[in-house]
């Protein structure tokens, strides 16, 4: 199955390295909201390095001596990074120590608690609105002009709102034990394991990745067609474009509104125009089987935005280091759900100096 997607702006030839060091990758969960400081649920705000977030969350639920499935996030965060999110503990009237949970770790990882506050609601997977992230290339070669003028062009125009890879598994393994899966079509009614789950999730992003990609060539991706789905790229209000006024056009060339493409289920049709649609349909023309598959899951309609356009975006190019060659260091936030790599990859050709180590056993 193909995972190699089109660029939005030609693929770059200027190469760096990412996370040669763990802070190197740092990013923060951002909530959207205040916790109210009252109520049964006890939220806490901890920055992590190289530990897996289920890992943490059963360490929390231990410490706290509560039961692992009391304790919620809002998103998964990667492991091999300096990384900052929110756990929910449901202990009502508990008052949880944590000043000793660096004790339960060792070297190279690296956990520390910065605020704890109650709130009156449960923390729900999701429930968080964006991530701020701000990450460090270095061992860059190659044209810093172009580097440059690629990061603009991505602050302006956005890239394409790719899953990545980290949604297909290590070596892809989620995308190919999922094809196997999802071809023999549901067998039962039964819950799916958290594994099936994953499978499931690989083919649908793999799915709409190949529709994006074809999309990128044909220039689709980052403009309205008659009566397709819109969507504001800082909010979740959709509406259906139909009679576009200039305001629209405007919005769009701004970046502030971009196309949405739908996530193959039952019905996905009614979630696009009829352009989009076709070419949707063309592009998964070989695999109809593997749209079957999908469909006898009953999964929810849903959509994603074709184009990501990153807030806040800033960097510093430093041409004149300690070491040899130069460095990137840039930041911007990203809404929920958006991958720091789709914006990576448009910059540039990178290593992920971390990859080595995802063998690693997560529990150990």
């Amino acid at each position: 199955m193909n995972t190699q997607w089109r660029y939005a702006w030609s693929k770059p030839t200027v190469t760096g390295d990412l996370k040669t060091q763990v802070q190197d990758f740092y990013v923060e969960e951002q909530l959207g909201f205040e916790p109210d400081g009252k109520g049964e649920f006890y939220f806490v705000f901890v920055e992590k390095e190289g530990v897996n977030t289920d890992f943490l969350a059963k360490r929390l639920a231990q410490m706290a001596g509560i039961d692992a499935s009391k304790v919620t996030y809002s998103g998964v965060k990667d492991r091999h990074a300096c990384t900052r999110q929110w756990f929910c503990l449901h202990v009502l009237k508990k008052e949880p120590d944590f000043s000793s949970i660096q004790d339960a770790f060792r070297a190279p990882e690296n956990v520390r608690v910065i605020m704890q506050v109650r709130h009156s609601k449960k923390l729900r997977m999701g429930t968080h609105t964006a991530n701020r992230f701000v990450i460090r290339l270095r061992n860059i070669e190659g044209d810093l002009d172009e580097l440059e003028a690629r990061l603009n062009l991505i602050k302006d125009g956005g890239v394409p709102n790719y899953y990545g890879p980290q949604r297909f598994g290590i070596n892809e393994n989620n995308l190919y034990h999922g094809k196997d899966f999802v071809l023999k079509g549901r067998q039962s009614r039964r819950k799916l394991s958290k594994t099936e789950s994953f499978w499931l999730s690989a083919v649908r992003s793999w799915c709409f990745n190949q529709a994006l990609s074809d999309q990128v060539e044909n220039g689709m991706w980052a403009r309205l067609c008659d009566s397709d789905i819109a969507q504001f790229q800082r909010k979740d209000e959709q509406f259906r474009a139909k009679d576009i006024e200039p305001l629209i056009y405007l919005s769009v060339m701004r970046g502030e509104i971009s196309p949405v493409l739908p996530l193959m289920s039952e019905g996905w049709e009614a979630g696009t125009g009829p352009l989009r649609e076709a070419a949707i349909k063309a592009t998964l023309s070989d695999h109809l089987d593997l749209l079957e598959g999908l469909k006898s899951f009953d999964l929810s309609r849903d959509s994603r935005l074709a184009r990501l356009v990153p807030m806040n975006m800033a960097w510093e190019l430093l041409r004149n280091t300690q070491e040899e060659k130069p460095q990137l260091i840039v930041e911007f936030s990203l809404t929920k759900g958006c991958f720091a790599t789709s914006i990576l990859r448009e910059m540039m050709v990178f290593t992920d100096k971390a990859a080595e180590k995802h063998h690693e056993s997560i529990d150990r």
